[in-house]
């Protein structure tokens, strides 16, 4: 039997329903300036990207398939046709009373060359650009499920100094196991200067931003930035959230999940 394709029409009007179904996910912003700023507002998030069902199969894939992508591959040893030395028979074929050898090189000699041993190779492997987008959309819906996802207004700081980086870092709980993500070119000057030499603290651009980065991390913070970027880069346009609809003052509202990453 043969079937009816919708009309430009109905597909328009099927893609405004799924749109109208779609409710946003909230979550409190944080502040470098403390928690009591920080509850006074909320963040709109797409929920395609940040409230996609968890598939575990799909991190596995994406952080084997990053880890492969970083093995070297330069392991490499001498075949019996590598090994220097003459190739003439140590002993005689017959006559001696002792086992058959060739020469030096032989795989069963001390020094002589190595059988089926390993040799510059490539062990990055394949996966599809789809796969690895879903992997990062389950990602970043653990990390919020698990309250280790924050959201800053800009990730910026202050001062070049450690010093106040660390203090404040440790007032918010935020000092061991966070990566910081910025939408921006790259991370602002101040902040890259004052976290380099803190252990447990990293800050990454979006475009540097994987999978692995995500589920390595203990907590992960993000700039408005990076929000837009990671929902332009994942999400289905479906739910377009402006940039005046980003930040929500009013956090009584029932649709508002007020979350601060944990400690």
């Amino acid at each position: 039997m043969a079937t009816i394709a919708p009309t430009t029409s109905q597909s328009k009007l099927a893609i405004r329903k799924a749109a109208d179904s779609i409710k946003p996910v909230y979550v409190t912003m944080s502040s470098f300036t403390g928690k009591s700023n920080s509850a006074k507002k909320a963040v709109a998030l797409d929920p395609t990207v940040f409230d996609h069902p968890i598939r575990r199969d799909i991190l596995h894939l994406c952080v084997v398939h990053h880890l492969d992508s970083l093995r070297q591959g330069t392991a490499s040893t001498k075949t019996r046709a590598e090994v220097a030395g003459s190739r003439r028979k140590i002993r005689p074929q017959k006559g001696t009373g002792r086992a058959r050898l060739g020469d030096r090189q032989s795989p069963m000699l001390r020094g002589g060359g190595v059988a089926f041993g390993p040799k510059p190779r490539d062990f990055s492997t394949k996966l599809n650009r789809k796969v690895i987008q879903m992997g990062m959309r389950v990602a970043l819906t653990m990390k919020l499920r698990e309250q280790r996802l924050g959201v800053l207004q800009r990730i910026n700081w202050w001062s070049h100094k450690t010093a106040t980086l660390n203090s404040r870092l440790s007032g918010l709980g935020w000092r061991t196991g966070t990566l910081f993500v910025t939408g921006e070119s790259e991370v602002p000057a101040r902040m890259r200067l004052a976290s380099k030499n803190l252990r447990g603290i990293e800050c990454r651009t979006v475009a540097d931003l994987v999978v692995y980065d995500i589920v390595k991390w203990r907590r992960v913070i993000l700039d408005l930035a990076a929000v837009d970027a990671l929902e332009r880069a994942l999400g289905k346009g479906l739910l377009g959230i402006s940039d005046s609809e980003r930040v929500v003052s009013d956090v009584t509202h029932s649709s508002v999940e007020e979350v601060e990453p944990s400690a």
